[in-house]
């Protein structure tokens, strides 16, 4: 029997906040990678970019607002609002 064992490739993900009740960019968005320390912001813009796997979970947290997480997935684009 051989085991396949599959990396989790590496790749920049990036994309755009913005708040649901005025489509305005959020600057300030906490984006981490669940279960470890890496992490980003987001700019003036709303946008961020970070490195993550296919199987990473972003968890995208800001005061006043509910936390999202997203699997990343086969994306390299993630906006949420």
């Amino acid at each position: 029997v051989q085991e396949v064992i599959q990396e989790a490739v590496q790749v920049r993900v990036s994309g755009k906040v913005t708040s649901a009740e005025d489509g305005l960019p959020l600057p300030g968005v906490s984006i981490l990678i669940k279960g470890t320390s890496n992490g980003t912001t987001t700019d003036v813009e709303g946008q961020y970019s970070i490195n993550a796997s296919s199987t990473d979970i972003l968890q995208f947290s800001y005061i006043g607002f509910t936390t999202q997480e997203i699997t990343v997935g086969n994306q390299t684009t993630v906006s949420i609002t």
